[in-house]
């Protein structure tokens, strides 16, 4: 097989069908589903995609299995298929210059992986699920500048990974990457978004209710609850009407022009008409003859769990500002995957926070040898730079990154600030000024840059309004 497909879910097999015959109609051609201990089985909800061929289901017991369960797939799996996806079922994959997911991956087998960009959809007003399904029922996404819009899924070449890193990103082996659709390195689960040619469509919230039952359900990763503010956040801020994946769908179901063109009444949200037209589509496609079988018991990988303890040891510590502990941390990860390019900026970074520089940079021109001009390197020497006080190479290494896309807010702010220590006050008033309107309290309170920038730039103006 060329491409299959990925999931952990647990109590989500009403989304099922709807997920499976989407990615069927688009190429896929197995799907590697993993039950972590649902009410109902997750097989007899599909049973009839799983006897056509379609899906091996395992059983994985256990919270924050998702890791395990990837890890898994590409060890067992692997074998059986060129490129796997691991997404989510609220996670729809959108190609724009081809309908067959399969034809777009050629152009990329070069490299290990590819990362898709998520968009992230909210409620769209439903306060319970829509009849219609997710594809239909949620039109509403974020504009791409938002900063979740800069999350990655990915698709890899099992025998290029090491191992999963977080439900986004993957290990690779000594001389590969995963890139994104311009054939732009990516080291981290998070890149600028870039979404022209491919895109995640990613029902994140569904409906209030369905909201409600993914907060109890927890994080796949982790088993930790997602918080009321990620609700908030993205309802807030979903204004654009996105029907890619609506009308590409609608194309692979071969409905006469007419009742193709009234997307209306494919997408009422009362009525089942387009997943009926899926399904319909779906049954006339024969998957290829797949040998592999479920497993009756699935074990941790040790060295997995290692590399996710030290993953997370390192991260608390630096919230902590344990920044030696940390640094050890990272110097030892550093031994044992001296091809990760992360750990070297990682371990950076716990140097610039203990003053030592000339260390710092010595990880960072590493990292850069093994990875140049990549965007997590670039980050990790704007931090240096800024360190050090030379805020003319803080600018030019935003101007860097900015190739890639949109300047994170922090990234405007540290750009802002660069100019302005260069004297360049207008330039950085005009930087900063897309930024202005998110310096709420608890952005002040979260970056010393953020408050920096407010005590610039607008608190003069609000003491110069005050004294009138």
């Amino acid at each position: 097989m060329y491409l299959s497909l990925c999931l952990i879910a647990k109590d989500e097999n009403i989304y099922l069908k709807e997920w499976l015959d989407y990615h069927i109609l688009l190429g896929v051609e197995h799907f590697w589903i993993y039950d972590n201990d649902s009410t109902t089985p997750l097989e007899e909800t599909i049973r009839d995609h799983v006897r056509k061929g379609w899906v091996t289901v395992n059983q994985i017991h256990g919270r924050a299995m998702q890791l395990y369960a990837y890890d898994h797939c590409l060890q067992e799996y692997g074998r059986f298929s060129r490129w796997i996806g691991f997404i989510d079922t609220d996670e729809f994959i959108v190609p724009k210059t081809t309908p067959d997911i399969k034809e777009f991956l050629c152009s990329y087998e070069q490299y290990a992986g590819l990362g898709l960009n998520s968009l992230f959809f909210g409620a769209g007003g439903h306060e319970t699920r829509p009849v219609c399904g997710q594809v239909a029922g949620y039109q509403i996404r974020a504009p791409e500048e938002l900063s979740k819009n800069r999350f990655i899924k990915s698709i890899v070449q099992p025998s290029r990974v090491v191992l999963p890193v977080s439900p986004h990103s993957f290990l690779y082996k000594e001389n590969d990457f995963c890139v994104n659709e311009n054939k732009d390195r990516i080291d981290t689960q998070f890149f600028p978004c870039n979404v022209r040619k491919i895109q995640l469509n990613h029902y994140y919230t569904r409906s209030t209710q369905e909201w409600k039952e993914k907060k109890q359900r927890g994080r796949g990763d982790s088993g930790t609850p997602y918080a009321d503010d990620a609700w908030t956040e993205l309802n807030k801020n979903t204004t654009v009407r996105d029907l890619a994946a609506i009308q590409l769908i609608i194309s692979q179901c071969s409905l006469p022009p007419a009742a193709a063109r009234n997307i209306t009444a494919l997408t009422d949200p009362l009525s089942t008409r387009l997943l009926d037209e899926m399904s319909k589509a779906a049954g006339k496609i024969a998957p290829p003859e797949c040998p592999a079988q479920p497993v009756d018991e699935i074990n941790m990988n040790p060295q997995l769990q290692e590399l996710l303890k030290d993953l997370a040891a390192g991260m608390d510590l630096v919230e902590e500002k344990k920044f030696d502990q940390a640094r050890a941390i990272y110097a030892k990860l550093i031994q044992q995957y001296p091809f990760d390019v992360t750990q070297y900026t990682n371990f950076a970074i716990t140097c610039i926070h203990l003053a030592d520089y000339q260390t710092a940079w010595e990880a960072l021109a590493q990292a850069w040898r093994m990875a140049p001009r990549s965007w997590i390197v670039l980050q990790g020497m704007n931090d240096y730079f800024f360190a050090i006080r030379n805020f003319e190479q803080v600018e030019k290494t935003c101007l860097l990154m900015e190739n890639y896309g949109s300047l994170e807010p922090i990234s405007v702010a540290g750009l802002a600030l660069a100019q302005w220590e260069q004297g360049k006050h207008d330039q950085a008033r005009e930087t900063a000024r897309i930024i202005l309107p998110q310096l709420t309290p608890q952005a002040l309170a979260a970056h010393t840059w953020y408050q920096r920038i407010y005590d610039l730039m607008v608190k003069p103006g609000l003491e110069n309004h005050d004294s009138k």
